[in-house]
């Protein structure tokens, strides 16, 4: 994949913030050199892995779950 499309797919990921609201963020750093940052918004989580040899961080993302589950 070429430096373009990697910043295409990094851009296609970060419009999937646009009309959300963000309430809360976090950010933590790992012993292999990699972070991560945690943007929780209204309607679920994204999830950003950044590496220093990666060209693109790694995403995923949650949905938020507005049921409470009930322990067995």
């Amino acid at each position: 994949m070429t430096n373009e499309e990697h910043a295409k797919e990094c851009q296609e990921q970060l419009k999937k913030l646009k009309g959300k609201k963000v309430v809360d963020c976090s950010f933590r750093a790992y012993d292999n050199n990699c972070w991560r940052l945690y943007i929780v918004t209204d309607t679920g989580k994204m999830v950003m892995t950044f590496c220093p040899d990666w060209t693109c961080p790694v995403v995923e993302h949650h949905q938020a779950h507005h049921e409470e589950e009930t322990p067995e």
